[in-house]
């Protein structure tokens, strides 16, 4: 029996270069947040700033600490120089290096920022995992009055944090939802190791809508779990839908013969077609098991719908 799902509109997401780049801390509390909100989620203060901002205060901080010390040194000379002499050598000098020094801070004030950015994560550990643990319970909380605000929530909040818990409630709101292919659904950043069922009815949903989702990672997934997904009410389906979008690829069925083998009898028309003409390109699938089970589908089935055919053992002829 399929599920009831809900129409849903989700925001897109966007993704970043860097998995820390959506992090924001608080200059008040410094908690950290990786979700939209104006105010932290801990004082409530609008003090929220990015980390690559904070990074950036800091080295240029740093740097202008260095530049002061310089003029202080400078200072220091002239004021202990006996002679005019002295004193304009002092000037010089200090003035020169002043210069050099912003000259080479500038240049590597962009590389700077990274190694700012990595000791700021490694002396805030415990702050940055108090304030995901915030985030994943607000969007919890969120469940019950915003399906969908809640996992988009979760899906931010994923880029960080890597629990298989957090997939598989961002798979129960999607099983929940009315998925469509104009979507920007995500499928292997969502691939757990254990057999779940909402896994399994996700994958089938987007093999049926966004077939360029299903690649290697998640094949090898369902063959895995091919017995547990077998005794699905909608399992063969499922495993038939895995098959057809893994046509999109001849690889696929290279690497996995014995899978689409199994499901070929059950392919839709025009996908088991597309099977049949890979086999005819890919030489070293012509004389395996699959190539003489295609055969006898496409000879008695679909004779009549192509110029070419492969003997019963393998060979293809005209």
């Amino acid at each position: 029996m399929m599920k009831k799902r809900t129409p849903v509109i989700l925001k897109p997401f966007k993704p970043t270069r860097y998995k820390y780049e959506k992090l924001r801390v608080c200059r008040n509390c410094g908690n950290y947040t990786i979700l939209w909100d104006e105010s932290c989620p801990q004082c409530g203060k609008s003090l929220l700033l990015g980390i690559e901002n904070m990074a950036l205060m800091k080295v240029k901080l740093q740097m202008q600490t260095e530049r002061l010390i310089a003029v202080l040194i400078t200072l220091a000379a002239v004021l202990f120089s006996s002679t005019f002499q002295h004193i304009a050598w002092s000037l010089g000098l200090g003035a020169g290096g002043i210069i050099l020094l912003s000259l080479v801070q500038r240049s590597m004030l962009e590389a700077q920022v990274p190694y700012q950015i990595q000791k700021i994560l490694e002396t805030s550990t415990r702050r940055l995992m108090e304030g995901l643990k915030l985030n994943i319970e607000a969007a919890y909380d969120m469940r019950s009055s915003d399906e969908p605000l809640a996992y988009e929530m979760m899906r931010e909040i994923a880029t960080v944090v890597y629990s298989d818990r957090l997939r598989l409630q961002q798979l129960k709101l999607l099983c929940s939802f009315q998925l469509r292919k104009d979507m920007d659904l995500q499928l292997e950043e969502l691939l757990i190791s254990d057999f779940e069922e909402e896994m399994v009815d996700y994958i089938g949903e987007i093999a049926r809508i966004k077939p360029e989702l299903i690649r290697e990672r998640i094949i090898l997934y369902v063959t895995q779990h091919e017995p547990e997904i077998l005794i699905l009410s909608r399992g063969q389906e499922i495993l038939t839908a895995v098959a057809g979008a893994a046509l999109r690829k001849a690889r696929y069925v290279t690497l996995y013969p014995e899978f689409m083998e199994r499901y070929a009898r059950h392919l839709p028309k025009e996908r088991f077609l597309r099977l049949y003409h890979l086999i005819m390109e890919q030489e070293e699938l012509r004389s395996t098991s699959l190539a003489k089970e295609v055969a006898d589908i496409h000879r008695n089935r679909y004779t009549q719908n192509a110029d070419i055919s492969i003997s019963a053992d393998g060979e293809a002829s005209s």
